[in-house]
């Protein structure tokens, strides 16, 4: 009896299954190695936007807040900056004190070292008055070298800052740190 050639399905299963199985632990490899490494990335990121008289979160959080009493020495954080924009890791760019009314302003702590559980938020101020509190972030691990950013937007209802003179203060584990000033024209 003469068999005639066809092709086996199952050897091109198991070859298309090998090949997403390999892709997939590429992937997975590739996320644990980056894990491994230092990170100097910023632990989260925070949107809070700005209507003129108050300001409303859109709490973009990537990790959430949590209320662990942890002591962050002083003297391995970096200055606070106002800027237009910042980079891939998060950092200032273009750091300014002055913006339009339509800007995005940026409120960055760079350089900093922040043990797990160190705990974070901005108090933006408008001619010396109080207007909001961006949501607490907690460093979910420990971070050398990283940057952290709030950034306040005009709302969609305003659709620009009102002129005037503004500050950001950043607080850390529930302690004012420092802050910066700047203006909106």
């Amino acid at each position: 009896m003469q068999q005639t050639p066809t092709t086996n399905n199952s050897q091109m299963r198991t070859a298309a299954i090998v090949t997403i199985v390999v892709i997939v632990g590429l992937l997975l490899l590739g996320r644990f190695v980056t894990g491994m490494s230092g990170n100097t990335t910023t632990p989260t990121t925070t949107d809070t936007t700005y209507n003129g008289n108050t300001t409303t979160n859109n709490n973009n959080t990537l990790n959430p807040s949590n209320t662990t009493n942890n002591t962050t020495s002083t003297s391995n954080l970096g200055p606070v900056v106002a800027a237009q924009a910042v980079d891939r890791d998060n950092c200032a760019v273009n750091a300014t004190t002055h913006f339009t009314t339509r800007d995005p302003v940026y409120v960055v702590l760079a350089d900093s070292q922040l043990p797990q559980g160190t705990r974070m938020y901005a108090r933006l101020y408008k001619d010396g008055v109080a207007v909001e509190d961006t949501k607490e972030l907690t460093a979910e691990q420990d971070y050398n070298n990283t940057c952290v950013n709030f950034v306040f937007r005009p709302s969609q209802n305003a659709e620009v800052w009102a002129a005037g003179n503004y500050e950001a203060e950043f607080f850390v584990n529930g302690n004012s740190y420092r802050s910066t000033t700047f203006d909106i024209r």
